[in-house]
This record gives structure tokens, sequence and C-alpha cells, in this order.
């Protein structure tokens, strides 16, 4: 129902048959040999399942003659070889709220900090292990931004190789296949993003990102609040700031929300609400303005509908969806501008759910994201 069959098992993984949902996101349980893995959200499995077989390929490369050679080139003349599966390939996968579940009901803490796990140091972008790295991690399906640190030290021990001693790596070679998706085309992005996004340097998306957010009205201090967020990599926060961008109204209350974020998955989560509002301004009605109401980022299109963004996988009815959709109809009365709500989503939303939000006159879309932009 959520999870196509052939991404259910591969050569290196199985999912679970089962997964349990709390409302709004899915947990699945993924294993790899003897170890087993929580992984909430649909988005993460397959990140997860990427990054899984891409370990195992890099592992593969840096096992051969040529890779022995090109280290050599590159004044490293021992490398140890990595053998065996890492005890937690993921890192540590706690059971806490986080995306959709913590942001539709929770307030938390912002963090702000320098840069996040994945982007290197001064030493690696001047070598041009920086770019060897994004240019593998593409041919690999995965992003030179994951918080995985197994995949890091594998992306840059052969990156190394490659910028430092003349490693060639074909995209055949490369090559994981699967049907878990490569990175990109999962991203929800247009060809000229797809390009900004691999071409560029950190820095460079950083000054583009900052330069988009100040034509929108953000001050400094709340740009580098976002763009110097931990838990925000490059290619989240350029694909937030390209949609919000699109949308051209003063993003300043959605930024103020979504430097709440605590976890990689809280940032997707947003990235996606951001993605959702843009594709209703392009495809709906046009939005006139953006606000985060009763703990959940909304905007007001030219119609006059309030309209809410929500990123799940699976949405079902329950005492508490009851409570939170009668917040957010109370939002609507006394207020004469509001001529309707709309809820979009770019996950599922059970048959119940449906029906009582139709009852309730509110204008449900689902799978939006999905659809051909």
């Amino acid at each position: 129902m959520f999870i196509p069959e052939d991404l259910m098992r591969g050569s290196l993984h199985t999912v679970g048959e089962q997964a349990e949902n709390d409302g709004l996101l899915n947990t699945y349980f993924l294993y790899s040999g003897d170890d087993a893995f929580e992984v909430t959200t649909g988005i993460a499995l397959r990140t997860r399942i990427r990054e899984l077989y891409a370990i195992d390929k890099l592992r593969a490369m840096s096992q051969t003659d040529e890779f022995a050679k090109a280290m050599a080139n590159a004044g490293r003349q021992k490398v140890q070889s990595v053998v065996g599966l890492v005890e937690d390939p993921f890192g540590t996968i706690k059971r806490v709220p986080m995306g959709a579940s913590r942001f539709f009901g929770r307030i938390g803490e912002g963090l702000k900090g320098g840069r996040t796990e994945g982007e290197g140091n001064m030493v690696q972008s001047v070598t041009g292990i920086s770019k060897a790295k994004t240019t593998l991690a593409v041919k690999l399906g995965v992003s030179p931004y994951s918080y995985n640190q197994e995949l890091q030290h594998q992306l840059t021990i052969n990156a190394r190789a490659i910028a430092g001693g003349g490693l060639v790596v074909s995209a055949a070679t490369a090559a994981v296949g699967g049907a878990a998706g490569d990175v990109i085309s999962v991203l929800n992005v247009n060809q000229t993003l797809q390009q900004t996004l691999v071409n560029s340097t950190p820095d460079d998306l950083r000054i583009l990102n900052r330069k988009k957010l100040f034509s929108l009205g953000v001050t400094r201090e709340d740009a580098d609040a976002l763009l110097m967020h931990p838990w925000y990599s490059p290619w989240t926060e350029t694909i937030l700031v390209d949609a919000l961008s699109n949308i051209g109204v003063d993003p300043t209350a959605f930024l103020a929300d979504a430097c709440k974020a605590l976890t990689e998955q809280d940032a997707i989560y947003f990235e996606r609400l951001a993605q959702i509002l843009a594709r209703y301004h392009v495809s709906k009605a046009k939005l006139r303005a953006i606000h985060v109401e009763s703990r959940a980022v909304c905007a007001r299109d030219t119609n006059g509908a309030l309209v809410f963004s929500l990123s799940c996988d699976y949405a079902i009815w329950s005492e508490h969806a009851a409570g939170r959709v009668a917040e957010l109809l109370a939002l609507a009365q006394g207020q004469d501008e509001i001529k309707g709500l709309a809820l979009w989503v770019d996950g599922k939303v059970s048959d119940r759910a449906a029906q009582e939000l139709k009852n309730r006159k509110i204008d449900l879309a689902t799978k939006v994201l999905d659809k051909q932009q």
C-alpha cells in the first residue's frame, strides 16, 4: 500500500511486512544481515536503503587495485580496508516525535550552528575532494550531505582517490540500481535546480539562498538562522528556499517555525511543506501570505482560502486528529475574509479522515507532490 513490492527486499535488505503508524507517520522495520533498524517515514526508508547499497558499493571500490594505486598517487601509501558491516550504519535511530508528528501538536526549541556534518572542510574544498565527493554521491544515488557517518567516511576516502590519485569511476561502476530511486529523482525539483545542487559548493548555495531570502524581505538574522542551522543540509535548505522564492511572499513566519527543527527528519518535513505550498501556488491559486496558526504552517490565497500544508505517510482519523481539525476550523470563525479551508497533503489519508474533512467542508488534496509539475 505504501511501499512498492520491489522495494521490500533486495540482495542486502528486507523491509518488514508490518509498519507502525502514529496517526500521521509510518515506522518501518529494515533488516540487513543480522541488524534491524526502525526507520520513520517512507522518504527516510528510501534514503536508508539507497545508502545501504551505496556503502556496499563504496567498500568494494576501496578494495580494488585501482583504488590502492590511486591512493598511492595521492600520497597515502597504506590504506586500511574497511570490511564487514558497521554495527549501525544509519547511526542511532531513536523513537522520538519528528516531522509531522512533532510539529502537528508540539512546539520545540530551535538550534543554531555551523556547517552540517556532511559538508566537509576547507582542505577538502581546496583540494577538489568536495567536488569529487558530490559527483560520486550523485552517481551512487545518495546525498553528499547525508548524516550517515559510515557513508560519509566511504565517500570521503573514495573521493580522495578520485581527486588526488586519478581513480576513474564510471556511472556504470557506481550504479547501485534498485527501486528506491536515485537521490535527485525523488527530490521533486526541476532540471535547473538539479544542476544547481550538483554543480555548486555549499558556500555557493548559501550565497544564492541568502540573496533569494533577502529579496523576499527576510532579515539577515532570520536568513542566517536557517542557512547556518545544523539540521538543514545545503541541499535541503536550497530546495526549501527555492520553493519559497517561487511563491514570492515574505516567509519570515515559516522560517521561524522551520528553525525549531531538532532532527534531519524535521528539516525534511519543512522542505516538503514549502514544496507543497509552492505546488498549490502554481497549480491551484496564488498565495498572498504565509503564516503559522495554531502550530501549523498555512497560507492565504487570493480567493480567500486558508490553506494548510501537511507532509505525512498516512493520516488517520482519531480523537487527536478531530481535536486538531477543530482548532483549525476555529481559526476561520468570525473572520469574514476567510472564505474556506483547504488541506494539501503529500501522502495519503484514510477514507474515514477524508470523509470527516469533507463533512467539515475542508477541501482535501492528497499526494500533491506525486503529480507532474
